[in-house]
């Protein structure tokens, strides 16, 4: 985490450099079978994603944990029209201790390139508490990253397969709703992959 601190400049301009959709392209068609409701971004880094689903039409809460990020996020968002609607708040997994009064709350839940910075035990922990926050007939995404990290962040290995054990295990009702191939990086990593898993609860 004190890396997403003393580099958040750095981060953010990273994060920038992309857009949503060239990150989310193969999954961002779902959101047209949604009402714009609740959506919640957790590990929300620079803000991108949150703008586009408030775009949307989205109500958004963004989770970011690294103050420096979020401050630098908050920035970004303040520009936006006053009509959109983005909240911010200082909170992390697993636990999400923030939110729990939020039950069944949000249509849309993302995790974009969270997931591998969690082990396995707080991953374990994790999934009942995004389904807690996860309305009936709304999504769950989770972008996996492949590949290590140079910078020392620790990151831990991830699968589709993993997060459909886990709901399985906890007896979650969600299901697989699009599983995509690996992909490249948009940022042109060459030694990493992405994959993105989203889960339907209901």
């Amino acid at each position: 985490m004190s890396l997403y601190h003393e580099k958040a400049i750095q981060f953010v301009q990273q994060y920038e450099a992309v857009t949503t959709q060239d990150v989310h392209g193969q999954w961002l068609k779902l959101l047209h079978d949604l009402t714009p409701g609740n959506a919640l971004d957790i590990g929300a880094g620079s803000g991108r994603d949150a703008r586009y689903l408030a775009e949307l039409g989205f109500a958004v809460t963004a989770v970011e944990p690294a103050d420096a990020l979020r401050e630098q996020a908050m920035n970004l968002c303040s520009q936006l029209p006053e009509h959109l609607e983005i909240k911010w708040r200082a909170d992390e997994l697993p636990n999400l201790t923030g939110l729990k009064d939020q039950q069944g709350y949000f249509e849309v839940v993302l995790l974009s390139a969270v997931w591998m910075h969690l082990t396995p035990i707080e991953r374990y922990k994790a999934l009942p508490v995004l389904n807690h926050l996860l309305a009936t007939d709304g999504v769950l995404v989770i972008t996996l990253r492949h590949g290590t990290f140079t910078d020392g962040r620790p990151s831990y290995t991830v699968s589709s397969d993993e997060i459909l054990q886990l709901a399985l295990q906890h007896q979650l009702p969600l299901s697989p709703l699009l599983i995509t191939h690996l992909e490249t990086d948009a940022l042109g990593r060459n030694d990493v992959l992405w994959q993105t898993v989203v889960l339907k609860k209901g």
